[in-house]
């Protein structure tokens, strides 16, 4: 996928998978004038290193991720706020009452970076109480780190799909702090909800889309898991469902 056509199809892929979310682009006005520099960030080089090599098929989808919770593990985090202009996104950050909302990360001023990067960076926030309901991927990898707040997640491994039901095997089920890194992809935890138990939360997120150009990227299968069916050998039978039912379900508690 070229650079303007990866552009265009994740704008039009978007609505599909975080059609709650709100979703806004820096200028680049607001940019010079914030506090990111023409400044050389390496991890955010490394990021995008790994990422290219996934896209070329040059590292598995789980190597993506032990690569990418690694290199968070070790970035100093100053750096990472400062990098992705945090207080400027935390002042402007909005609550949505049931959902996330989502603002663009501007990369571009870092040097030794390509003109289009092979991930999409952003910045969650969510009040008390919110979720990033239920759902699952196809075709695609993402990230969360934690900068404030405290929030639980659960994923799960996407064992086989049904028409009506996806079975999947818990793997994952704790608090994550500021500092904690969460992945997904099609072959590792690749089911993941996300609930804010202490507010606000902001996280920083990359979503890389359309891995594989052969086969499809449709955004979010939203399930039930908490009223699944449970099955032998730990399994769960979750009902899929539609996004309007999964925020009234799980949007707020």
């Amino acid at each position: 996928m070229d650079k303007l056509s990866r552009r265009d199809f994740f704008q039009n892929s978007l609505g599909s998978l975080v059609t709650f979310s709100l979703i806004t682009s820096l200028s680049r006005a607001q940019v010079l004038t914030g506090s990111v520099k023409m400044l050389a960030h390496k991890w955010v080089g490394q990021m995008e290193e790994y990422t290219a090599a996934m896209r070329a098929a040059k590292i598995k989808q789980s190597e993506w991720q032990e690569q990418i919770e690694d290199l968070l593990a070790r970035v100093d985090l100053k750096d990472l706020l400062k990098a992705i202009d945090y207080d400027r996104l935390a002042k402007n950050a909005v609550f949505p009452e049931d959902h996330e909302s989502a603002e663009n990360v501007d990369f571009s001023l870092i040097k030794g970076l390509p003109e289009e990067l092979s991930f999409n960076p952003y910045f969650y926030a969510m009040k008390k109480g919110v979720a990033i309901v239920p759902h699952g991927h196809r075709n695609m990898t993402s990230m969360h780190m934690m900068l404030k707040g405290e929030a639980h997640a659960w994923q799960y491994e996407r064992v086989r799909d049904e028409d009506k039901y996806l079975i999947m095997r818990p793997t994952i089920d704790k608090s994550l702090i500021p500092g904690a890194v969460s992945t997904v992809s099609d072959e590792k935890n690749n089911i993941h909800w996300f609930k804010a138990v202490g507010g606000p939360i902001f996280m920083f997120n990359i979503g890389v889309f359309g891995i594989k150009a052969n086969e499809a990227f449709t955004g979010r299968d939203y399930i039930d898991p908490a009223n699944g069916e449970k099955l032998k050998d730990g399994l769960i039978r979750a009902r899929r469902i539609e996004k309007e039912e999964a925020y009234r379900i799980y949007g707020k508690s």
